[in-house]
């Protein structure tokens, strides 16, 4: 077997008959809160949590309020104290006082507001003392006093139930209400009346702490001074205890069941104290270790298992599920952690200051220096039984507890034990190795080896019996002793040139029974006389990630420190490889920066090196990660020069969404995490919908301002990280900015109306200043020729006057001439008509006298031709082109507004254009004067004329 499994093993067997009894090894991590940072009153009593996981805690000042990042205290009506507090079914935190009892809740503003029950009480109940406890069951709250007991039944007023004993506290378990009868005994609430329990008339003159249920049929008292008893429905008999005087001198103020369990005890005099439920003590926890005040008042276990203490000059939370612990100076351990050792049940750390031992058989856990060790630690190991320890003043021998010096030798760093000489041991030191010998149950220095003066920090043997060590600022030695390990045979250097990323900060190891080397860079391994990457570990670490200690525990675990993390590697069951680094975050900040060291002692239990003593990782006790809350708190305005609280609480998540006036439009949002460890490492992320691009990086500022927002309508959301990179759900807050009123839909209205007015106006302003400015050309121009027309005018008057003389003469001969051939053809034309239409008749009647001798196809020819002669168009013609000359083409623009109207219409038309009447027209016509006027009734319908208007006036104005 090689050195380490060795090692581990003699550790493990030595350790296994005393981890058996789940000894703690440190103290919790604690958060204490002083009045001045909580501001509120010095004594804190009962603590509750609502369902936003905001703590609530009844306080001498009021109402203390704690969301993770801000304390709030909400006075009473009267600033009387606040002994109890709970959250009712319908969220309202109902608090007792002295001599009041009510509720807190959110106004419009969604700030808590105190609305009294005890105002509607009738006059003879108001007279009671304080209200020590509040309990919820059926739908109706209870408030115990020393003297009555009230009920309420929100919507009404409270009930009251007067007892014929003075009371003490009163308890809820199991549904059933316990209270004490001072002087009869402990009694059971049925209805409204108290009736005493079997054999409880044994608690007459006892106080009772606590009433806790046990298991399904029997309770848990827990007296204040007379211990704890346990109630099986029957009978009270002792519940046995383990005697130590923690337990049995401490005096119970209250005491709760934990969730893993056990029994947490705030006493008056002892601090915290934690029980099984065997009776025995699981840890201690007072002002010595810890705690500000070793008086607790009030116990609570948060949704994140989180323990509070409501303590009597100050606030503390235990972080109970946390599986770190501290070994620091509240146990006696002073000085930065550099080395542990598990020898049976004493465990050795090593500080700067000195060796210290804690041997865990005793009853308190408390760490003793060890003479003659004073200084700074390097090492501890154990080897053939010896308990060696490198120190600055040289190395060590631990017997009896007690430091002995080997030889002076300064600055002892390593002990590793000779392969195959057992008897033999190689200590590295300040200025190069040296070889030890077991002789007679002593250490005795043998010699130096004179050929290697190089400070030996990280020595190990190799399979092959070389002798490996590991400079921090040079590179890789490995060494080879002769056989009779006297001196030092040859030296191998290797370094940057050899496959070392680097000169700088090479480390070893032992890992599975073989040497790995964690560099500046990755991890390596040796490899045909050089170094190369070892696939198996480097793929887990990025590749610019320095590795400061490995350390392999019995399960083949890994935990390493790393410059950004901590962490630890696990392997399935097929070997492979996974790191898990999210709850070592918790201590990252917290470890020794000089020579970092992790040492298991066994699987369950692992020490870190940290600047202040040591920290304790139990393997056993899983971290669990619950999702937890973010708050947005307030909304406040900050456009004017003091900040206006817009909106807090519960009521911005309400389903009424907020409407700012466009002056309201620079808002600043407070906002908070109910992770209550670590709560200054917690970071936060935002994000404005409709504004910002996306979410903002991680910030650990707890509030954000936006300025001159424009209006529109925006989701702000918020979420955060906590310790542990776990990251909350996001909470969204909807909020509209209305827009100014010159921007608003009324103004744009009003906008639109004044345009068009000023357009009209402007177009009105424009138009009248064109027609003054045409005016005012026209006329220039009319004065320009005026003053022309007027030099001219003297010249060509009687030129131009006779001109237009002559012209107009021309003219009207023209016209004259054409109405004289017009009126001379139309005259011809009736003329010719009456003639011919004469002729016809006679013609006609001579054909119809039977005695007439002449041939009658001779008559008819004539006939013909004489109608040939009134239907010629020769004439017509003739007619139409003077009559056109003179009346405007006037047939033409008739047929091209009226197309349908036919020849014999048009010629119609035109004879009433000459006002010619009826019997002239049929004879012009060749019809007669009956014909005529059908002509005029069919004209005037194609013309569409109104029955009203005349056809000749129609005709003379077209």
């Amino acid at each position: 077997m090689s050195v380490i499994f060795l090692r581990v093993t003699e550790i493990v067997f030595i350790l296994l008959p005393f981890l058996a009894n789940g000894q703690e090894y440190g103290t919790p991590f604690i958060r204490n809160y002083t009045t001045e940072e909580f501001n509120g009153g010095i004594q804190s009593w009962n603590i509750v949590q609502d369902n936003q996981e905001i703590i609530y805690i009844a306080n001498n000042f009021g109402l203390l309020q704690f969301d993770g990042t801000f304390w709030n205290i909400h006075p009473v009506r009267n600033g009387t104290k606040i002994r109890s507090v709970l959250v009712g079914s319908d969220q309202k935190i109902y608090v007792g006082s002295q001599a009041d009892f009510g509720y807190f809740s959110p106004n419009a503003y969604g700030t808590l507001q105190y609305y009294s029950l005890a105002d509607s009480l009738p006059s003879k109940y108001r007279n009671f003392d304080e209200v020590w406890r509040i309990y919820e069951k059926d739908g109706s709250l209870y408030f115990f006093t020393f003297k009555n007991i009230y009920v309420y039944a929100p919507g009404s007023i409270p009930q009251t139930i007067e007892p014929k004993y003075p009371l003490e506290f009163s308890f809820l378990v199991n549904k059933q209400f316990y209270t004490l009868q001072w002087g009869h005994g402990l009694s059971m609430l049925e209805g409204n009346e108290l009736k005493l329990i079997p054999g409880g008339d044994f608690f007459a003159k006892r106080q009772i702490a606590s009433i806790l249920p046990l298991n399904n049929t029997n309770i848990l008292i827990f007296t204040i001074h007379d211990g704890i008893y346990i109630h099986d429905g029957l009978s009270i008999k002792k519940f046995a205890v383990e005697e130590t005087p923690i337990i049995t001198s401490s005096v119970i103020n209250q005491a709760i069941m934990l969730k893993d369990g056990t029994f947490a005890l705030g006493t008056q005099n002892n601090g915290l104290v934690i029980i099984n439920r065997e009776g025995k003590l699981v840890l201690h926890i007072d002002r010595e270790n810890g705690l500000l005040d070793q008086t607790v008042h009030g116990l609570y276990q948060d949704v994140h298992e989180n323990l509070w203490l409501g303590l009597n000059n100050s606030i503390s939370m235990i972080e109970l599920s946390s599986p770190f612990s501290f070994i620091d100076n509240n146990v006696g351990l002073i000085g930065t952690g550099y080395s542990a050792l598990q020898v049976g049940s004493i465990l050795y750390l090593g500080t700067n200051t000195g060796l210290f031992y804690w041997d865990q058989k005793a009853s308190k856990r408390h760490f003793e220096l060890v003479p003659n060790s004073a200084g700074q630690v390097y090492k501890l190991t154990s080897i053939n039984g010896h308990i060696l320890m490198g120190h600055h003043n040289g190395p060590y021998e631990i017997i009896n507890k007690k430091a002995q010096l080997i030889y002076p030798e300064r600055g002892a760093w390593e002990f590793v034990s000779f392969p195959r000489h057992n008897d033999y041991i190689v200590m590295g030191s300040y200025t190069g190795l040296s070889l030890l010998q077991i002789k007679d149950q002593k250490i005795h220095f043998k010699h130096k080896f004179k050929s290697f003066e190089e400070s030996s920090r990280v020595l190990e043997f190799d399979d092959k019996g070389d002798l490996w060590m590991a400079h921090g600022y040079k590179g890789i030695y490995k060494l080879k002793v002769d056989r009779e390990l006297d001196n030092i045979k040859s030296i191998r250097f290797y370094n940057s040139h050899d496959g070392l990323p680097s000169d700088y900060l090479n480390n070893m190891e032992v890992i599975d029974n073989r040497l790995i080397f964690p560099a500046s860079q990755g991890i390596y391994k040796y490899e045909q006389d050089k170094f190369v990457p070892d696939a198996q570990y480097s793929t887990l670490f990025p590749d610019n990630e320095h590795i400061v200690e490995m350390e392999q525990d019995v399960l083949g675990n890994i935990y390493f420190i790393t410059r950004p993390k901590v962490g630890k590697i696990l392997f399935d069951k097929f070997g492979k490889a996974t790191t898990d680094t999210q709850v070592f975050n918790k201590i990252k900040d917290l470890l020794n920066d000089d020579l970092g060291i992790v040492r298991a002692l066994d699987a369950d239990n692992i020490l870190f090196g940290a600047k202040k003593g040591f920290i304790h990782y139990n393997a056993a006790k899983r971290k669990d990660m619950p999702p937890y809350q973010t708050h947005l708190r307030k909304v406040l305005n900050t456009s004017t020069e003091k900040d206006s609280l817009l909106l807090e609480g519960t009521k911005l998540y309400s389903d009424n969404e907020l409407v700012l006036p466009y002056k309201l439009n620079s808002l600043r949002f407070v906002y908070s995490s109910s992770f209550y460890e670590n709560p200054e490492k917690t970071e936060y992320q935002f994000y404005l919908e409709n504004f910002d691009q996306g979410w903002s990086s991680w910030i650990q500022k707890t509030e954000k301002e936006y300025t001159n927002l424009p209006e529109g309508e925006y989701t702000f959301h918020v979420r955060s990280r906590n310790i542990y990179s776990t990251i909350s759900e996001a909470k969204a807050f909807t909020f509209t900015v209305l827009p100014p009123f010159y921007r608003s839909s009324i103004a744009y209205v009003l906008y639109s109306i004044s345009a068009m007015f000023l357009f009209v106006m402007m177009f009105q302003y424009l138009n009248k200043r064109f027609k003054k400015e045409k005016n005012l050309i026209l006329l220039n121009k009319e004065q320009e020729l005026h003053k022309k027309d007027t030099e001219i005018k003297e010249i060509a008057d009687q030129s131009e006057q006779q001109i237009v003389k002559l012209r107009n003469e021309k003219l009207q001969s023209e016209v004259d001439h054409m109405n004289r051939e017009l009126a001379s053809s139309t005259i011809h034309l009736i003329n010719k008509n009456e003639l011919l239409n004469t002729v016809k008749r006679n013609l006609e009647d001579l054909i119809k006298k039977k005695d007439f001798e002449k041939p009658q196809d001779d008559l008819q020819k004539i006939i013909h031709n004489i109608d040939q002669n009134l239907s010629s168009d020769n004439d017509w013609k003739q007619f139409e082109l003077h009559f056109n000359n003179v009346h405007g083409n006037f047939t033409n623009r008739l047929l091209e507004k009226y197309p349908k109207l036919t020849p014999q219409e048009v010629k119609l038309s035109a004879y009433l254009r000459l006002n010619l009447n009826t019997k002239e027209i049929a004879h012009l016509l060749n019809i007669s004067v009956r014909g005529v006027e059908i002509s005029r009734y069919r004209l005037r319908k194609k013309l569409l004329l109104d029955r009203n208007e005349n056809l000749t006036d129609f005709m003379l104005k077209f």
